[in-house]
């Protein structure tokens, strides 16, 4: 009889288990596991199948929760006592690698079932790696999502979860799972939940070839909701962004309201709300009353409840004129701009992005939405949509334009899209939203140590061009005009920060000096 490192020795053969241990042994090396690793999965392979027996499991009946039991209990009770015995081998790695190998090997003999199949997955794993790799995507980023999703499809095919009955709980359960899936594979378990937006566009992947139904549908909050973005669209002349704003604060809204407007009545809806402010900002507050009060002139328009009920929402206090804008002085605005790296292409963009926030004040979205024919170069112009959906030109500085036009020719991905701005990282699409433009700013922040500078995104450079050019001379009027405010009121605030200016207004203070 062979040793351990060519076969099982002699010992293991005797037992009840000795035919199925010698069929593991050859499936084992032809599988290509070395001849250290094998010895050492025949020694263990008797005491994990003396387990299973005494715990009633056939070895075909092994999935996630059996390995999960075997863990538990295998190190505290099964091997108490017989340290002294075999030291060399008491190791709670090498019996789970046991068990996991004897579960694939009663697969290959036909035992145990295969509705989660591993081989199937990986395959399909394959196909979506290639895909990323023709978009664009880099080999770092290949390879975290091989290993993230190669860890979800092994968990798949240990608790024996078919892809086709793949959902948004199974997700879920896979982020918070007790994980006892290869050693390679756990050490990332604490990374889980950074990880699923990777398995989520798998699973997308997946749903486009018809491999298992869309398990991430984007629904909104409730059956009125597609029209309530109708009708804000067509009788409000509301933007997108907005309405996606109200949306998302009222699903948040709604459920304590319940699904049928016809049991709304003041006191539910003042309870409702007064239970959420004192759970949020009063910044948030305003934007929630706000949002209910749209939602329920939509259903009073519809006759699904009472128009009063508008009237029930209470307010959030908030003196005119009271707050102050924020912003940073001009050679702090010049440091971010310095600060980004020439040699990136991400620099490149972002170097673009910031100037134009800091020489014409321009939104988050006015950057988002900004495309390839909105720029006039023989003319120096540039054209911007505000909130009320307005079309204004708008001087295109020197500098800025020198800007963009760099970025286009060096840095800007080849790819068939008419927006200006897009991701570096592929997929090259454009900014899903503002908040893109919020960590551009951000990263300069971080960069220059301004750690304390709020708000940390494009109202920042906004409020600093007003503030600027007010201390440099320029008049409200013009500051309004070049943010594009309708209103004369709503640039009054930046008065207030003219301190030159209010200085030669102040009356002399009356009574004593202190």
């Amino acid at each position: 009889m062979p040793s351990c490192k060519s076969g099982p020795k002699p010992g293991y053969l005797l037992g009840p288990f000795g035919p199925f241990i010698q069929e593991f042994a050859t499936y084992l090396g032809d599988a290509g596991v070395g001849p250290s690793q094998r010895g050492k999965l025949w020694r263990v392979a008797e005491d994990v199948l003396t387990w299973l027996q005494r715990d009633g499991t056939a070895i075909d009946a092994v999935d996630d929760a059996v390995l999960r039991r075997f863990r538990d209990e295998y190190c505290e009770e099964f091997l108490k006592g017989r340290e002294h015995h075999r030291p060399s081998q008491i190791r709670a790695t090498l019996y789970m690698n046991c068990a996991r190998w004897l579960v694939r090997f009663a697969e290959h003999r036909g035992d145990a079932r295969r509705p989660g199949d591993l081989a199937d997955g990986l395959r399909h794993l394959d196909e979506y790696l290639a895909q990323l790799g023709a978009e664009g995507y880099t080999v770092r980023t290949l390879t975290g999502r091989r290993y993230t999703c190669h860890h979800f499809l092994t968990w798949l095919h240990q608790c024996r979860i078919p892809l086709a009955e793949v959902n948004a709980e199974t997700l879920e359960r896979f982020i918070d799972h007790d994980c006892v899936c290869p050693w390679r594979m756990r050490k990332i378990e604490k990374l889980k939940s950074r990880h699923s937006g990777s398995i989520k566009s798998f699973l997308r992947f997946l749903s486009t070839r018809g491999v298992m139904p869309d398990a991430f549908p984007v629904e909104d909050s409730g059956a009125e909701m597609p029209l309530f973005r109708s009708w804000l669209r067509r009788h409000r002349g509301i933007g997108d962004v907005t309405i996606g704003k109200y949306v998302r604060t009222l699903s948040f809204v709604l459920p304590d309201l319940g699904s049928d407007p016809q049991l709304y009545d003041a006191a539910l809806i003042r309870g409702v709300m007064l239970s959420r402010f004192a759970k949020v900002a009063p910044e948030y507050a305003r934007e929630m009353t706000k949002a209910l009060r749209m939602y329920l002139r939509f259903l009073a328009s519809n006759g699904a409840c009472r128009a009063e009920l508008v009237n029930a929402v209470p307010s959030v206090p908030q003196a005119r004129l009271a707050t102050l804008p924020r912003y940073i002085p001009t050679d702090d605005i010049e440091r971010l701009i310095a600060s980004c790296d020439l040699t990136r292409a991400v620099g490149v963009r972002d170097r673009a992005v910031l100037l134009l926030l800091a020489r014409l004040g321009l939104r988050g979205g006015d950057i988002c939405a900004l495309r390839l024919d909105d720029i006039d170069w023989a003319k120096a112009l540039v054209k911007v949509g505000g909130k009320s959906k307005r079309t204004v030109q708008l001087p295109l500085p020197q500098d800025a334009g020198d800007a963009i036009l760099a970025y286009i020719e060096k840095a800007r991905p080849r790819v068939d899209e008419d927006k200006v701005f897009l991701r570096v990282p592929a997929p090259h699409v454009p900014f899903p939203s503002s908040n893109a433009v919020t960590h551009i700013v951000c990263r300069a922040l971080n960069r220059t140590g301004m750690h304390d500078a709020h708000p940390r995104g494009a109202q920042l450079f906004r409020h600093s061009t007003a503030t600027g050019l007010l201390r440099s001379g320029a008049s409200l009027e013009t500051v309004g005009t070049l943010l594009r405010h309708r209103l004369p009121s709503t640039t009054a605030i930046y008065a207030k920060v003219n301190v030159p200016m209010l200085q030669e207004v102040a009356q002399p203070w009356v009574g004593d000096a202190r």
